[in-house]
């Protein structure tokens, strides 16, 4: 077996065919996040970026694409913007994914979105579920079902457009907004809520933003980013910045603006966006995980995903990275609020570290963050 990690700019043309053939082969992989567009484009934005390659007599088995960070340890490409991530695999590979990241000699991967339809589970990942609103039945089919599960919060929101129609008169929803001050207000009220919140704010590196305005707009064979909004009169009220596949829309960015808190901006455009997905040719809309009020109105599966460390190439682990696996031994054994706090904190640095790319900065993020939000 040969493993290789790779510069995305040293790739041949034959190979970037290669990894979009695996990537196609198999339907779990239409998520967004996996196409080699996305890595590529983050690879021009971060140097740390490579791409593994493994194959054996029969050909590519696997391609990976990673941040490889101090001591050679790996967090995924684009993280922590990379809702899912991993490796993509051949239907017939029987590697674990610890065994591929031996044989890249990379000792470790630290992931909050790993893709787990393709390998066994890993003991140290923890197991949830991501939320998906399934419309392959099409708008009338699934919003008559949502509302028979869920009646309160449907006649509520039946209750918010007679309000909006009696204070504000109408709204527009715009699928595909390309105007650059909705873009510039969606992510402005973005970090406006991670300083409210007292949330890190991963919109604050540089590369950040530069893997936003190239993926603005992009339009690949696959891949394609969609700014959608929902105005009140002249006024933006709420939108979400999204990538899409050829069936798959994944919520990413929203952000609204607290004037019109009052309004549900958020579920109206959420509503309008599901109802426009089938005449756009898409069937599923990725909310992620996590337990949202507005994400349990609207999803109708579960997609198992999982979080934590898988371990690699063990002869490289750095000290640093063995301390690690004994705070995580100590969120399960410590008392509940003590464990509660440590899972708190390792995430919090988990997320600083997959962001910023600089010693001082990581530092810096992370004094910050327990000053606005203590664990």
């Amino acid at each position: 077996m040969k493993y290789k990690l790779y510069r995305p700019k040293d790739l041949s043309t034959e190979q970037w065919q290669i990894y979009a053939a695996l990537r196609d082969a198999r339907a779990i992989y239409d998520d967004p996040f996996f196409d080699p567009d996305f890595a590529r484009l983050v690879g021009e934005v971060r140097e740390d970026t490579r791409i593994g390659f493994a194959s054996d007599r029969n050909g590519v088995f696997a391609v990976w694409p990673m941040h490889i960070r101090p001591g050679n340890w790996a967090r995924p490409i684009g993280a922590s913007f990379s809702d899912w991530n991993g490796p993509i695999l051949s239907a017939d590979t029987a590697l674990s994914a610890q065994e591929i990241l031996a044989g890249f000699e990379v000792s470790g991967f630290t992931t909050q979105g790993f893709m787990p339809g393709s390998l066994a589970k890993t003991n140290d990942l923890k197991r949830v579920g991501a939320n998906i609103s399934d419309l392959s039945s099409g708008w009338d089919k699934y919003i008559s079902v949502q509302e028979a599960h869920w009646p309160k919060h449907f006649k509520k929101l039946r209750r918010i457009y007679r309000k909006i129609e009696r204070d504000l008169g109408d709204f527009t929803f715009v699928w595909r907004d390309t105007r650059d001050t909705a873009f510039e207000t969606t992510l402005k009220w973005k970090r406006e809520q991670f300083a409210r919140t007292g949330y890190f704010d991963v919109l604050n590196a540089a590369w950040t933003r530069d893997l936003l305005d190239r993926l603005r707009g992009f339009e690949g064979p696959r891949l394609k980013a969609r700014l959608s909004t929902l105005s009140f009169g002249d006024s933006l009220g709420a939108a979400e910045f999204n990538l899409q596949s050829d069936t798959i829309l994944h919520g990413w960015i929203t952000s609204f603006d607290q004037n019109y808190r009052s309004y549900s901006p958020g579920s109206i455009l959420l509503q309008q966006l599901l109802e426009a997905m089938p005449q756009e040719g898409l069937t599923s809309y990725d909310a992620g995980p996590g337990h949202d009020h507005y994400k349990r109105h609207y999803a109708n599966q579960q997609m198992p995903i999982e979080s934590g460390v898988i371990i690699g190439d063990t002869q490289s682990l750095r000290p640093a990275r063995l301390a690690g696996k004994v705070w995580r031994f100590g969120e399960q054994v410590m008392p509940g609020k003590a464990s509660s706090i440590m899972a708190r904190a390792r995430r919090r640095m988990d997320q600083i570290a997959a962001v910023d790319t600089t010693l001082s900065g990581r530092a810096n993020g992370f004094v910050n963050a327990l000053q606005n939000r203590p664990v």
